[in-house]
């Protein structure tokens, strides 16, 4: 198994079989790192899930789905609500994502860092959350369009179908 020197060797396992297996290969593995790195580091933590395609395509829904009522359009809506909503999460969870955001950010005016947000930049915001993370997000995104008036696919349903919204209270 040859691994670029730049990437770390990464194993899930949720079950003790499959713990067991990584563990077979990971003499070859920590020959390999230590021959290319010199020193390296072995961590067992839980695992995180990263966040959905299906979580990304409700995201991208919602922005079509809110650029057809409102006054802006979908990508706009979108670099919106990871400035608003994503960049709020991923800063309170991480101290280095959080002082990366304030070098970047933190000279710039409000309209450069929504497009900033935006295509063709895209900052990374959603693309690093996990699961939980962006069903934070999508709630959020949820209780501001629905604030506004907005009508939105309900996530709840199963097949989703423009006729099928849920109301605003």
């Amino acid at each position: 198994m040859t691994k670029p020197a730049n990437k770390p060797f990464v194993s899930r396992a949720s079950s003790v079989t499959e713990a067991l297996a990584a563990i077979g290969r990971l003499p070859s593995v920590l020959t390999q790192a230590i021959q290319q790195w010199g020193q390296v580091e072995i961590v067992v933590q839980k695992h995180e899930p990263k966040r959905s395609l299906d979580q990304n395509r409700l995201q991208r829904l919602w922005c079509k789905e809110a650029a057809l009522q409102g006054d802006c359009d979908a990508e706009w809506y979108r670099g919106y609500c990871k400035y608003h909503f994503g960049i709020a999460i991923l800063c309170r969870d991480s101290d280095a994502y959080r002082d990366a955001c304030k070098r970047v950010l933190g000279s710039l005016g409000y309209e450069q860092r929504i497009e900033l947000m935006m295509e063709p930049h895209d900052y990374p915001v959603t693309r690093g959350m996990t699961k939980a993370q962006k069903t934070e997000y999508l709630d959020r995104c949820w209780q501001h369009f629905t604030g506004l008036g907005f009508r939105l696919t309900d996530p709840a349903l199963k097949g989703i179908n423009p006729n099928d919204y849920r109301e605003v209270a």
